[in-house]
């Protein structure tokens, strides 16, 4: 099994690590692990890059850029902002300096260019081998039901009424049915929880489809760059409620990165995000409760195993005692699941900076 490793420099203006730092660190690592590539971002000194670029390259490893792109980019550009369906600003974390989950339109065409400017004005002239999509969708249970129910600016309302779905008619149903509006039937292996109401059904479907497009668009912007796109996506089990629709998704990416985090109490760890579900629809009772085991592990795995791009879970290696305690066990089961299954190989997230000695032996193969 290959791995990628992924390493987070800090917010836009704050650097976490040296270039010095970064590199004697994925010596040591290089030297247990069969590593392709390296996700890496998303402060903005590019002198850390081509540090970092040069030493990679000449190991023959890839260098990819982990960027944000809806949420995080309005600290340094004009943003379209994420506004539920009454036109509120949806509620946001902030996780850690440099990361507040703040999200923006994810339809807005400004939005998308300003992604494109900051590659552009920050980055291209790094030697970076690809681009990470990151944050490609909407806020999810962390800003309430109405996190999910997004985005309902005039120009998503444009949208969607091309399509004969209406935005403000869809909010007007809230009012009347609820917390019964995210009722559900059942859950589809690959599409995730169906709705029992029509219309909130036919929302996430157009949602999926809209932030499909969008992303897209994206990758065809840095393929013509000549530089591969990875995506980061929810876990299967909730990646519906923020717009994730996989085998739309990924229709031009080269890779995929599915969150598999089990032990991630923040945004993106699933038994948070679960939580956070549960939380806010107290008096809806078609959610069961989840045992995050083994055979959970398989189940949510094999929801992308036929899809045409490289697979490459994202396995969190990362030691933070507020937020993931993480042993060698739980990596060494992981890492052995994703093996079974078929998998190109899988990232060892989110920064194996932060990784103790016996998380990094655990991933040997």
């Amino acid at each position: 099994m290959e791995y990628i490793l992924q390493i987070f420099t800090g917010g836009w203006q704050t650097a976490n690590y040296t270039a010095e730092a970064i590199t004697h660190r994925l010596s040591v690592i290089m030297e247990k692990l069969p590593v392709r590539a390296v996700l890496i971002g998303w402060n903005i000194d590019a002198d850390l890059y081509r540090t970092v670029g040069e030493f990679l390259h000449s190991r023959q490893k890839e260098m990819i850029l982990w960027l944000p792109v809806f949420s995080e980019t309005d600290e340094l550009k004009q943003c379209d902002p994420l506004v539920d369906l009454f036109g509120n600003p949806v509620g946001h974390l902030a996780l850690q300096e440099g990361e507040n989950f703040q999200f923006c339109c994810p339809l807005s065409v400004r939005n998308l260019h300003n992604v494109e400017e900051i590659y552009e004005e920050y980055f291209a002239d790094c030697p970076f081998d690809g681009i990470f999509l990151d944050k490609i969708r909407t806020q999810s249970f962390v800003g309430g039901v109405s996190g999910v129910l997004s985005c309902g600016c005039p120009a998503c309302q444009k949208i969607y009424q091309k399509h004969g779905f209406s935005l403000p008619a869809f909010a007007e149903h809230l009012k009347e049915a609820g917390d019964a509006l995210l009722e559900t039937c059942g859950y589809e292996a690959g599409k995730g929880f169906v709705f029992k109401d029509p219309m909130t059904e036919e929302f996430f479907t157009q949602k999926g489809q809209y932030i499909a497009e969008s992303i897209q668009t994206l990758c065809r912007y840095f393929h013509a760059r000549g530089l591969q796109v990875g995506l980061d996506l929810y876990a299967p089990l909730l990646s519906r409620f923020t717009g994730q629709f996989y085998r739309e998704i990924c229709k031009e990416a080269d890779f995929i990165k599915p969150m598999l985090y089990r032990r991630t109490e923040a945004p993106a760890g699933i038994g948070y995000e679960y939580r956070l579900l549960l939380q806010h629809l107290p008096h809806t009772r078609q959610y069961p409760k989840r045992i995050y085991d083994d055979a959970f592990l398989k189940q949510q795995v094999s929801e992308f195993t036929d899809l045409p791009c490289k697979k490459y879970p994202g396995i969190e290696i990362n030691y933070r005692e507020d937020i993931a305690r993480t042993d060698p066990s739980y990596i060494r089961k992981s890492l052995h699941i994703l093996e079974e299954s078929g998998m190109d190989g899988a990232v060892l997230a989110w920064d194996c900076m932060l990784a103790p000695d016996s998380h990094i032996d655990a991933c040997i193969r």
